[in-house]
């Protein structure tokens, strides 16, 4: 419909983006969530939980023909985006040298690419008192072994948010990352592989009440959670080994 105020959300079929969707309808101020993910089934589900209008698009972010898409649908609903939450991604827990060059390929384009080829497609159709979440990670501030990938592919998300940030300030468009340490009821620890569960776990629902708490009040990086903050300040303070030391110490 014309003249509303829509949120579009990636990665929205479960877990975090599932969870912004509910907290982000049920906060007011949007008219309508376009959802998109590659389970339509989880989409549709999740469209008619919502207390607004859901609009579901069943999309695989890293193929090509669906930004052609996007863009064309944009050109002919000229919508007014208020927020765009980028959470799409994908991570796993292993060697540099046992992930297959595919699955590295394939992190980085969704965790880094896609994000950035979204924003450049959404940006003519945001105005002032608009916010983008980028979901970047604590794993963003740290190189981590194991997670060499994940966590470079996040270090350039973050630092992309951070300086988009200044560049749109002076159109009232907010960006804040979102960096939180490991979310326990999502998808994303079995598919990484984690083998077991770190200290400090947070829930979807409680990050995604932060990230647009934190969007909504300017702040341009998001910290849910006491071991989000403590890796920031860790990774500011000490050096990589010490760092990492304390983090196998306590198994965080």
């Amino acid at each position: 419909m014309r003249g509303a105020r829509i949120a579009v959300i990636t990665g929205a079929s479960s877990g975090l983006g599932r969870a912004f969707a509910l907290e982000t309808g049920r906060l007011g101020g949007i008219d309508e969530i376009w959802l998109i993910a590659r389970r339509r089934e989880n989409l549709e589900r999740l469209a008619g939980e919502l207390p607004v209008k859901g609009r579901v698009f069943a999309l695989d972010l890293l193929a090509e023909d669906s930004f052609v898409s996007l863009r064309k649908f944009l050109e002919e609903e000229r919508p007014d985006i208020a927020l765009l939450i980028h959470n799409a991604g994908r991570g796993s827990v292993i060697s540099f040298e046992r992930e297959s060059l595919k699955d590295m390929e394939d992190m980085v384009r969704l965790n880094a690419e896609v994000p950035m080829k979204l924003t450049r497609l959404c940006l003519p159709y945001m105005k002032g008192a608009s916010g983008i979440i980028n979901v970047c990670s604590a794993a963003s501030f740290v190189p981590l072994p194991g997670l060499s990938v994940y966590s470079a592919s996040k270090s350039f998300l973050l630092s992309f948010s951070r300086s988009l940030c200044r560049e749109l300030k002076g159109r009232g468009i907010v960006v804040t990352a979102l960096c939180p340490y490991w979310i326990g009821d999502t998808e994303f620890m079995e598919k990484a592989g984690a083998a077991v569960h770190p200290l400090g776990l947070l829930t979807a629902e409680e990050v995604a009440r932060q990230g647009l708490s934190d969007n909504r009040r300017g702040r341009e990086v998001s910290f849910p959670g006491i071991m989000s903050r403590l890796t920031w300040l860790g990774a500011a303070l000490l050096p990589l080994s010490v760092l990492l030391f304390f983090k196998r110490l306590f198994g965080a």
